[in-house]
Parts: C-alpha cells; structure tokens; sequence
C-alpha cells in the first residue's frame, strides 16, 4: 500500500434554523458528514403542552393559578412572561412581586389579584422557534370613582353654570347616575343617569353635596361626592317684622343671615333719631347678643333687650356683609296691643243679635277697643254703600278678662241686625303706646226668625233651614194618627 502523507482535517459544526451540520474540509475538498435535528440531539423528543390556552376570571383578592404542564420539557429552559416582562426562569421567580410563585411544577400562582394584574401571562420554552402558551387573566373588580374637579369642591358665585363629572373603573363596566345628598335634583329629578350634571343658573339653594354612585354588581356601590358652593352676597330674613313687648318685660329681635361665604359682620342697629336714640344705641350696643346659631343653609342671630324701657321702642336693621355686598333687614319693636283675634263661633245664636268675643296681647293695659261691622259682599256688593253701611263701636275695657298680664279678652252684644244675614268686622286695640293693626276680617251671620240653631249644619257652606210650620204640623198629624187607625181597623175586624 503506498504510504499516504497525514492531511490535516478541519470538522466544522454549523447552526441553522432547527439543524445541526457537520462538515468536514480537507484543503479544497468538503465532505459533508452528518446533519440532524434537534429531535434526534441526545435522542429527545420535541417538548409540548398539556394545557390548552385560557381566559380566567377572578374576583378582586383572590388567588388564581395559571396552569402550564410540559410533555417531554427536555434540556430546555421554562420561563414565565407578563406581556414582555420576566417573572420568572427555570424554577425561580425572578420579578420583585413577592405574591408570585410556582407550583406543582411550573404553575404560575398569584396571590390576592389586582386590578393591575389584568394582563396576558405566558409560560414557554426556549427551542427554536419558541414553544409558548398564553393565558388571559381578567380581574373582576368593584367600581372605583373619579369625580371632577378632582378635589370633590366646586365654588361658584350665584349664576353661573355648573357642570359634575365623575368617570369610574371597573370590570364589569360599571353605570353611573348622579343624585344629591338631601332632597332632589333642581331639574326635580331624584337621579340622574350619565357621567356628568350640568345645572345652568345655580342659586344658593341649590347648594349641597353632589353624590355620582357607581354600580357593577360587584360589592356595594361606590360613591364620589362633589361639593356644590355657591357663593352670593348676604341675604336677611327676620323672624318676625313686629316684636311686640312692654316696659319692664324683655323683647327678643331674631334674624337669619345667608351669605357665602359667610357673612364677616352682622349687627343690629337701632334707627332711631332725636336724644332718645342715643340712649337706645348704647343700650343696644350692651344688649345681650345670643352668639350665631348654625340653621340649615344660614346663621340665626338673636339681640334681647330687657328690661324694655320706653326710648328702646323703634325701628332696628339687622345688618349683614361679606365681598360680595350687604343686606339687611328691619324688625320694629313695639308696645302697642297685637293684633285682635276673634274667638267667637260664625253662626249666632238669634236673629237679630250676635255676641262677639275676641281676645288680644298688650303688653300695657287696654284703653279701648274698635269694632266695625258691616253688611257682608253678598248682602251689599257696592263698595262705597258698604262703607256707608257700615258702624263703629268703641268699647270700653270695662268687664275685660286679662289672663297671665298679657292676655285681654273682651265680649259685647251686636244688636238690631237682620235675620238670616251674613255680616263681616274687624276689632282694634289701643293701649297707651297706639292702636294695634286691624284684625283679620271675619264673617259672622243670624239666624232666621223661627230658625233653631240645631238646624244648622255647621260643617256645610249653605245652613239647612226647617220646614215652614204648616208642613211640620201636618207630619206629627200623620205620624200620631196613622198607626191610631190602623190599630182600629184591626180591632173591628176581630
């Protein structure tokens, strides 16, 4: 055999796609040796899965378990991926979130879920191409509110347009209506459906807390408030435009302040003028001024003045200011008498006379009372006749009853009125310090002659008036004798 020189021998291993191959190069010669595939490496089998790809529900903190069983896994690498991000490889978590972690394998567990976790999670393999399984996790979660503005405080002055927002996550997608804390809507409703409100004037009593209430099913509702402030120059009410009172007794002015924002000052002032007045304002500066009291929308603000002298009767402003402008209000102190109120009933007991009864407050002794009366409009429907036709009585106190100091009652006899005649009056009061305002007008009528006033039915505009006399003659004639003859009849028929 002749000898063969020793040639050098170059064995090159290239990697393409999913092959091996194996060359070997002599000088300018090329053999090729082996090629295979990754199957045949080391006799293994392509890996695969067991679980089929899934979209998984849970609630808001619970654990769930992403499945991710291997047939034949082999040499090769397992790796967990959230979107593009590694949890974890071979058997260890590689994310910071301690709530991960593999079981039973390489099972992705994820303890108490967030919303947040919501996302595709995929476990594969490292063969060429990769070998990849996706499961989708949907997070069910309770509404989650946003209102706007995002302080949950609108100020606005009197006026202008105001607009609620609120937006909410959840899953399911939750609905939204708006309504308010205490009472409707101003549109009148009790809610309304949608992510924002619009009111296009506010006022100040449209002021209050705006709830959006968001609901999926999940849990309770979730509510986000907005505060409604509407800003507006003061506003004065008084309790009462007369407060009547005595010397010696205590008088108490009250008034209610509105004001956004509340009112800086508030004070009541006497507008009186002459020496007495100055005397008064002093007095008023050192009355008892009861500290503001917290009403619904308000603050009430009491001054007592007592023991009332005589320069303290007269006009007084409750002033109030704040930015935006000033307000008041006007309450008089007085000692003349209240106002009369009658007491005695509509219907008379006669058919000429009437006895009227009335009672009213003095804080001073009465010197005398005023009664006028006059035919009602039916019976006299010509305005100018009507005041012609009617009388003036002045009554003296004499006979009065006064109950507790204050309290006066009075009664007089109206005589020659005319029967069946509906009357109307009114009843003054005059003390030493003027005479009070007119009592409301009240209608009275008589009865009819022959008339008893158990005929009357109270209850009914129009009286029920008895029969004429002839007629009620003949029904006790027939109601006595009828059953008389009767009786006979029966008795001679035996």
């Amino acid at each position: 055999m002749p000898e063969v020189s020793p040639v050098p021998v170059i064995v090159f291993r290239a990697y393409s796609g999913s092959n091996f191959h194996y060359a070997c190069f002599s000088a300018a010669i090329r053999f090729e040796i082996k090629k295979a595939t990754t199957a045949e490496v080391g006799g293994a089998i392509q890996p695969s899965f067991l679980t089929e790809p899934t979209l998984i529900k849970h609630r808001e903190g619970e654990s769930v378990t992403l499945p991710c069983a291997i047939r034949n896994k082999g040499p090769y690498i397992v790796v967990w991926k959230k979107d593009r991000r590694v949890i974890s490889a071979r058997e260890v978590i590689v994310a910071r979130d301690t709530r991960y972690s593999l079981v039973d394998g390489y099972n992705l567990r994820i303890a108490s879920v967030r919303p947040s976790d919501q996302s595709s999670y995929t476990c594969s393999l490292d063969t060429e191409p990769l070998t990849e399984l996706t499961h989708r996790l949907d997070v069910l979660y309770g509404p989650v509110v946003t209102t706007r503005p995002f302080g949950g405080v609108l100020v606005l002055e009197r006026g202008n347009q105001a607009r609620l927002e609120c937006s909410a996550a959840g899953n399911p997608k939750p609905t939204i209506f708006w309504r308010k804390q205490m009472g409707l809507l101003p549109s009148g409703e009790a809610q309304h459906a949608g992510s924002s409100y619009t009111i296009s004037e506010v006022t100040r009593e449209m002021a209050g807390v705006y709830e959006c209430v968001a609901q999926n099913g999940l849990g309770r509702p979730e509510v986000g408030t907005v505060s409604l402030q509407v800003q507006y120059p003061p506003e004065v009410e008084v309790e009462k435009s007369v407060v009547y009172s005595g010397e010696g007794f205590k008088a108490k002015l009250i008034c209610f302040v509105f004001a956004d924002p509340p009112a800086t000052s508030v004070a009541h002032r006497s507008i009186l003028v002459g020496p007495l007045a100055r005397a008064t304002r002093e007095r008023c500066s050192r009355a008892a001024t009861v500290p503001s009291e917290e009403v619904l929308g308000g603050t009430r603000h009491v001054l007592t003045i007592g023991p009332v002298q005589m320069a303290d009767f007269g006009t007084y402003s409750c002033q109030a200011n704040n930015f935006l402008g000033t307000a008041s209000g006007r309450v008089v102190l007085s000692g003349a008498p209240g106002q009369a109120h009658i007491t005695s009933r509509p219907i008379g007991t006669a058919p000429d006379s009437y006895q009227l009864s009335w009672e009213v407050r003095s804080y001073s002794p009465v010197l005398e009372y005023k009664v006028a009366y006059g035919l009602g409009k039916r019976m006299n429907s010509s305005t100018e006749n009507r005041s012609a036709s009617w009388r003036e009585v002045l009554v003296p106190p004499t006979g009065s009853e006064v109950v507790g100091d204050t309290l006066h009652r009075q009664q007089i006899p109206l005589t020659k009125l005319r029967p069946a005649t509906t009357y109307e009056l009114h009843v003054q009061a005059r003390n030493r310090h003027g005479w009070s305002a007119v009592s409301d007008l009240f209608h009275f009528s008589t009865l009819a002659r022959g008339e008893a006033l158990e005929s009357r039915s109270f209850g009914s505009s129009s009286p029920r008036r008895r029969l004429h006399p002839v007629l009620q003659l003949l029904y006790v004639i027939t109601f006595l004798l009828v059953p008389a003859l009767i009786a006979g009849s029966e008795g001679n028929g035996a």
